[in-house]
């Protein structure tokens, strides 16, 4: 589960670097530049609020837990972060990012994200970065359980993730990246 108290308050975490890039971005007392550089962090932090292990403290968020995928020793943030979005787009080129990305829009537009966008919205307030931010920690961190670490960390150390592991849970990485693109 996420709680702010305990989660964010005294050494931050994504939700609270959401609300603090938020004032910043909008706040005229700021430089142009420095609102701009807030608004290139706040994209960022958006992008990570709703992949599930940025909003776990479990084995620093998966980054303390080893594991195989395609053959290769990483981890299991970096598998969530890196390994899964590139194995499906084929590479990790500016190219790959673009062809995805119109995927994404599209599913969203008109394909199968199109039913449930509005409800990526629920409890988002504008006037209100934190509380929006921490929905959405919320919802990004419920699949922690379901996916991420199904079964524990033991069981997601068995063997090479780009297997059943990556095809039972890519489908997630791709609508919390669409859930995140639409916020």
């Amino acid at each position: 589960s996420v709680d702010y108290d305990r989660d964010c308050g005294s050494g931050g975490c994504v939700v609270s670097a959401i609300a603090n890039y938020t004032q910043r971005a909008g706040d005229n007392r700021y430089s142009l530049a420095n609102r701009k550089q807030a608004l290139e962090f706040l994209v960022h932090f958006l992008g990570d609020v709703t992949q599930p292990l940025h909003d776990e403290a479990y084995e620093l968020g998966g980054n303390d837990i080893s594991v195989q995928f395609d053959g290769k020793k990483t981890n299991l943030h970096a598998v969530w972060d890196t390994s899964m979005p590139e194995q499906y787009v084929g590479g990790y080129q500016l190219s790959d990012a673009r062809r995805w990305a119109t995927q994404i829009s599209n599913a969203i537009k008109s394909g199968q994200y199109s039913s449930q966008k509005e409800r990526w919205l629920d409890g988002m307030d504008i006037s209100d970065p934190q509380g929006s931010a921490l929905n959405w920690a919320k919802d990004a961190n419920a699949y922690v359980c379901s996916n991420s670490l199904k079964g524990g960390a033991s069981a997601v150390q068995m063997g090479d993730l780009n297997g059943t592991y990556y095809n039972n849970n890519f489908p997630v990485v791709q609508q919390q990246i669409a859930k995140a693109g639409y916020r």
